[in-house]
């Protein structure tokens, strides 16, 4: 039986471990509980918070709702529309169980849930703002606030893709949750990646050996399978040149001059680059 979105029904929480002791979580009236009697409430919006802090959690964690509307806005008008496709044709198969890990507001998980109906998605962000963002928008998917840095809460060998897109990493739970023949794709910003922009508002450097240094820190738990190069030319304007910067680590850095001038813009004209890393379990 298939829902209005095309996406299997009776999705549920399966595969979903404790963050306290890595059992499995089963859910009774929107309670995540497992055996050790840990628990876990759903979220109205239906995504669930098992972030775990040692102490004090920190005031800002992950990007903020301004970060991530503006990601949205961006994203929606189709700007990296040649990303997802080369995304969607590496992802390949309908894979029975995909993780976006580093999801974001949801617009990459969105967009596999309708190019690969069937399969079970699980997004992960350490923005609880992110995974409720992405939760309202596909409630067929599985949506958990969490970080990427410590346990991720999937069984072990449950998952057979993972995608992150301009997200941390963590090599040793990657190889983990994923299966014998599963496969980890991994999208980084290429050198060259809006040179004007960068340029112009003197942002944040790309690093120029950034893929060196990623498979460098996978290299123990997977094998680099291949590269997919990808440049797309953007023609924007004012406001979607100020959501392209406010939805990047350059919005830490923002400034009220960098607003103006930016402001002034009518039309701007760049270059967007990026590399598709794909690894697998050696």
């Amino acid at each position: 039986m298939r829902d209005k979105g095309g996406i299997l029904a009776g999705m549920d929480w399966r595969g979903v471990i404790c963050p306290v002791c890595g059992q499995a979580l089963t859910e009774t009236a929107r309670v995540l509980r497992c055996g050790q009697g840990h628990a876990f409430d759903v979220a109205r919006e239906g995504y669930v918070n098992l972030l775990r802090w040692r102490g004090k959690p920190p005031k800002i964690v992950g990007d903020q709702a301004e970060m991530l509307h503006a990601r949205r806005r961006f994203l929606e008008k189709g700007w990296y529309a040649p990303l997802m496709d080369l995304l969607a044709t590496a992802v390949d198969k309908n894979p029975a169980v995909l993780l976006d890990a580093g999801c974001g507001e949801g617009y990459y998980t969105r967009q596999l849930a309708a190019r690969f109906p069937g399969t079970r998605l699980f997004g992960l962000d350490i923005s609880k703002t992110a995974a409720r963002l992405a939760a309202k928008q596909l409630p067929s998917a599985r949506f958990m606030a969490a970080d990427v840095n410590q346990l991720i809460p999937l069984a072990t060998n449950s998952v057979d893709v993972i995608v992150n897109i301009f997200a941390p990493r963590n090599p040793t739970e990657f190889s983990r949750v994923l299966g014998a023949d599963g496969r980890l794709l991994t999208i980084i910003p290429a050198p060259g990646h809006l040179p004007e922009l960068r340029t112009r508002f003197n942002l944040l450097n790309i690093e120029a050996d950034k893929q060196e240094k990623i498979t460098a820190q996978m290299s123990r738990d997977f094998d680099l399978i291949q590269v997919y190069p990808l440049s797309a030319p953007l023609v924007l304007d004012a406001a979607d040149a100020r959501d392209l910067l406010k939805m990047t680590p350059n919005y830490w850095h923002w400034t009220a001059v960098r607003q103006t001038n930016l402001a002034a813009i009518t039309q701007f004209t760049d270059m967007a680059r990026f590399q598709l890393l794909q690894f697998a379990c050696p």
